[in-house]
């Protein structure tokens, strides 16, 4: 059974204290638009496609979602920490490689978020690991293991590891201020999972980053975006949730177009 959030979910469903979070608001006086690539770059998909391109998606099983579920690989989990930002960039980094069929590796984004934040269990913004990312790669869990907090592991061959893990096309900035308003934003999500592009999303009402891997109609000129989540199997659909109307709607969101082969 599909595990849909929307305006009506009980905020305990989305909110438990069981599990990290760890979101802050991009902050553009840090972080100007032009760090990432406008979304001009992908010219949008119009709606009158949709039903008949998920309708597609669906028959071959051919989406983000149904190629992670053939492999196997569990959802990631960042609890206790509130690494959340670092996670949907790793998700998604994950995502591209088993679209471009390339062999699976589970990232440590632990890592990428102990690096930025000198090892303090601080909150973030996608694009802050995204950036990282596009400069120095994500280490394997056979570099920097699962979850671990240790400086042990910060060596200059976990970095050697994680240059192998690069995103090597420009990310591209799905809300950027100059264009962004809410349906513009949705719009250009669904647009880079009809691609199989898949999308770190931010969302404040959550206080939380995911990574989008799907436009999904729920009823008749109704969509959702299908995530995965950084809780752990046990959280959900084995991990993963539809989040529709406003719920679906990212304060911040970057899409992946490419990675290292």
């Amino acid at each position: 059974m599909d595990f849909v959030i929307d305006d009506g979910t009980p905020e305990a469903e989305t909110h438990d204290p069981a599990f990290a979070r760890g979101l802050v608001p991009r902050d553009y006086a840090t972080d100007p638009p032009e760090m990432f690539a406008p979304p001009s770059e992908i010219p949008l998909i119009p709606r009158s496609e949709w039903d008949a391109r998920i309708a597609e998606q669906d028959a071959q099983e051919s989406s983000l979602e149904h190629i992670w579920r053939r492999t196997g690989q569990p959802v990631l989990d960042q609890n206790p920490q509130g690494y959340c930002w670092a996670y949907s960039t790793g998700a998604a980094m994950m995502a591209a490689r088993m679209a471009a069929n390339l062999p699976v590796v589970r990232l440590s984004p632990h890592a990428v978020a102990c690096k930025i934040m000198n090892f303090r269990d601080e909150g973030g913004w996608c694009g802050l690991s995204a950036k990282f990312a596009r400069e120095y790669g994500y280490p394997s869990v056979t570099a920097w293991p699962e979850r671990s907090m240790s400086r042990q592991y910060d060596r200059p061959e976990t970095w050697a590891d994680a240059a192998n893990h690069k995103v090597v096309e420009d990310w591209v900035d799905l809300t950027a201020p100059h264009y962004y308003y809410q349906q513009l934003t949705f719009d250009q999500v669904a647009t880079c999972l009809l691609l199989n592009r898949p999308c770190p999303v931010d969302f404040n009402w959550w206080g939380h980053s995911v990574c989008a891997l799907r436009l999904v109609r729920v009823e008749a000129g109704s969509y959702g975006l299908r995530i995965i989540n950084s809780w752990g199997s046990g959280w959900g659909e084995q991990g993963f949730a539809t989040l529709r109307g406003s719920k679906a709607i990212p304060n911040s969101a970057l899409c992946v177009r490419a990675v290292t082969t």
